[in-house]
């Protein structure tokens, strides 16, 4: 069902992907940006789930070069262009759904963008369980995503602004539609910011951090 949706959405657009990906995500840079900055320095072991063409993967080496990346996304187009990009060399890629396959070590950081909103609200619970348990001793676990307000009326008003920031930052005014068409189909799947925070907490993350709302899309931090 979502999952095949979002594969045949991501395989015509594998490579036109990064251009997109700031038209339709308000304030990009805010959101990937604040996701990356609570990585911590140093060389640390990093497990990326859903990394797409590697555009935060990029970013991650940026930040610390000597991490140690693997990557698990499961649609090949986007992996293609990924394993080819000379920055990311060094990364392994593992090509499957991460809820079947799952590296078989510890990290010291966990981290996805824009990815467990497409899972099912059980799956989502079962793989933050399974981040909760392959982090380090004060490993760190990031997700920045897509995310539900409480009231219809909260929606609206998001939508509406959705709307007008897509089509001002030069998306089509079709593909915005279809953007939003997107969300209202998922809709049932996607997590209150609420929600989230409870499944973060039932999986023993003990200390969560919110330092990113905007509208519907937010980043969180979560340890220990």
């Amino acid at each position: 069902g979502v999952m095949m949706k979002a594969k045949e959405h991501f395989n015509d657009t594998a490579d036109h992907y990064e251009e997109q990906i700031e038209k339709i995500i308000p304030y990009a840079d805010h959101f990937f940006g604040i996701a990356l900055d609570c990585i911590p320095p140093g060389n640390l072991s990093v497990l990326e789930l859903g990394s797409g063409t590697g555009y935060v993967t990029e970013r991650i080496l940026r930040r610390n070069p000597g991490a140690r990346v693997t990557c698990i996304d499961m649609t090949p187009e986007m992996l293609a262009v990924a394993r080819g990009k000379p920055k990311l060399d060094g990364v392994s890629f593992i090509e499957g759904d991460f809820r079947d396959v799952w590296p078989d070590e510890q990290f010291d950081l966990v981290i996805t963008t824009l990815c467990l909103h497409h899972l099912p609200d059980r799956d989502r619970a079962t793989v933050i369980r399974r981040i909760h348990t392959t982090l380090n001793k004060g490993g760190r676990f990031i997700n920045g995503d897509i995310f539900r307000p409480e009231s219809e009326w909260e929606e609206t008003l998001s939508r509406n602004r959705w709307r007008r920031y897509m089509v001002e930052h030069g998306l089509p005014p079709g593909d915005a539609e279809g953007m939003i068409e997107m969300r209202r189909k998922n809709y049932q799947y996607i997590d209150t910011f609420r929600g989230y925070r409870q499944k973060l907490f039932n999986a023993g993350f003990q200390r969560i951090f919110c330092p990113y709302i905007c509208h519907f899309t937010g980043v969180f931090v979560a340890a220990g």
